[in-house]
């Protein structure tokens, strides 16, 4: 069991090693390092005339050639989107907070809140075996316990938005799924192993959720962020399941333990593949429902080799297929940032088009495994490519007409010929990222 784990966590790593040592040099992290606030300070007292200590000019030429070296590391593909997205960037980072000081929970928070609450208490009565109206109590009891958790503790929801309320509630899924592979861990074949599982999904999920909302609250991530965590933290736990039930072992340490182990490096690797790469909700979207068409493609073949002979071993071409979906889907997106609309009309077509070959299979009384998992896997992939195509060259006619655009932005210039002697000493290559201290060319630009 222990060297499948292994197997399963270099699956995962391995798989995206190539995508994240591409990922090591990105536009959004140039950006980021430009807006360093120490660097910017010296940059702009300096623009003004400010005299600097030697220490000062120091770090600037320093810092400058970091800047130069990292961005000579960027590929041609992030060169572009750098100078493509730079200006909204910037927009954003200037504009003031309007969503964070006076959002509202919605109903379908407060809804979501009291759902998680109910389960809390569900959760207690049946793992504690609790008896008598103290146990019908406990449910309503709980459900409105976190209805009023915004009441109760109003400071937690001060500054929050949506992403906020998005990212709690993930953690609360996640930690539910992995607070009950913790306790199979624990409680292994004993007689109250259900219980017990039970009881750790609510301790998890309220943990987690917890953990989710404070964490997002202070680095406030982007969506695309937190989806792409939530879609590798239910990868991780599908590839370790599948794995285990290849191994066909009954021991539920062991099973509790694979699971446990697939959520956390899950977890993990979702974090770090967000960070290397600023993905939208809309690329999230993509991605999950090419994961899920992709795993689709392997049951398929698993149920057509299970039919032939009973080798479970073959259960790890689901969760391969799936790693490869997400992967396939991370590539795919670069470059082309769907929106969140457009997320959702290919997650909805192609969970439409699915439907509907599972329908003629039914129809057909298809009994092959291969022909009544792989024909709606088929006519989902179909609609899911049809959809990105279509988005895809909206989305990039869009990025051509507006450079097209900037380049008759142009009004007047101001030229500092000898700015280029006092730059050359921070390094030549910093004349290619823009981010020049003495500017040897002003531009003013107006439509």
């Amino acid at each position: 069991m222990t060297r499948l784990l292994l197997t399963f966590t270099l699956i995962l790593l391995l798989g995206n090693s190539a995508l994240l040592a591409q990922e090591l040099y990105t536009a959004r992290g140039f950006w980021q390092e430009t807006k360093k606030e120490t660097y910017r300070k010296i940059a702009d007292r300096k623009l003004k005339g400010d005299s600097l200590v030697a220490t000062e000019l120091t770090y600037l030429e320093d810092y400058e050639k970091y800047l130069a070296s990292y961005y000579e590391r960027l590929s041609d593909e992030e060169k572009r989107k750098y100078q493509q997205q730079k200006a909204q960037w910037d927009f954003e980072l200037a504009a003031p907070s309007t969503n964070t000081k006076d959002f509202e929970l919605r109903t379908r928070d407060r809804l979501i809140n009291g759902v998680y609450g109910a389960y809390y208490g569900i959760s207690i009565v049946v793992g504690t075996e609790a008896s008598g109206p103290a146990a019908v109590g406990i449910i309503p009891l709980t459900a409105g316990l976190w209805q009023l958790g915004p009441v109760i503790n109003k400071k937690k929801y001060q500054g929050i938005n949506a992403n906020t309320i998005r990212a709690g509630n993930s953690g609360r899924m996640l930690g539910l799924l992995n607070g009950a592979f913790l306790g199979l861990t624990l409680a292994g074949d004993s007689d109250n192993s259900g219980n017990t599982a039970l009881l750790f999904s609510t301790a998890g999920s309220i943990a987690l959720g917890e953990i989710g909302f404070q964490t997002q609250k202070r680095k406030n991530f982007s969506e695309g962020h937190i989806e792409m965590m939530r879609h590798y933290g239910f990868l991780g736990p599908f590839t370790a399941g599948m794995i285990i039930a290849s191994s066909e072992t009954s021991d539920n340490h062991a099973i509790g333990a694979g699971l446990l182990g697939g959520g956390v490096v899950g977890l993990v690797i979702g974090h770090n593949v967000a960070k290397k790469y600023d993905y939208s909700q809309g690329d999230a979207d993509v991605i999950s429902a090419l994961s899920i068409v992709s795993a689709g493609f392997g049951f398929a073949f698993a149920a057509e080799s299970l039919e032939a002979n009973e080798n479970l071993g073959i259960f790890i071409l689901p969760a391969v297929a799936a790693i490869a979906g997400t992967m396939l889907g991370q590539k795919s997106v670069k470059g082309i940032h769907f929106t969140k609309s457009q997320g959702n009309m290919i997650s909805f077509a192609t969970g439409g088009a699915a439907l509907v070959g599972l329908g003629l299979m039914v129809v057909l009384e298809a009994e092959s495994g291969l022909l009544a998992i792989g024909v709606p896997s088929l006519f989902a992939l179909i609609a899911h490519q049809a959809m990105f195509s279509s988005y895809k060259k909206e989305n990039l006619a869009q990025l051509k007409l507006g450079q097209s655009a900037n380049k008759r932005l142009q009004l007047s210039m101001n030229v500092a010929p000898e700015n280029y002697f006092t730059n050359k000493r921070a390094g030549e290559k910093i004349v290619q990222t823009g981010q020049l201290s003495n500017p040897i060319v002003k531009l003013r630009l107006k439509f």
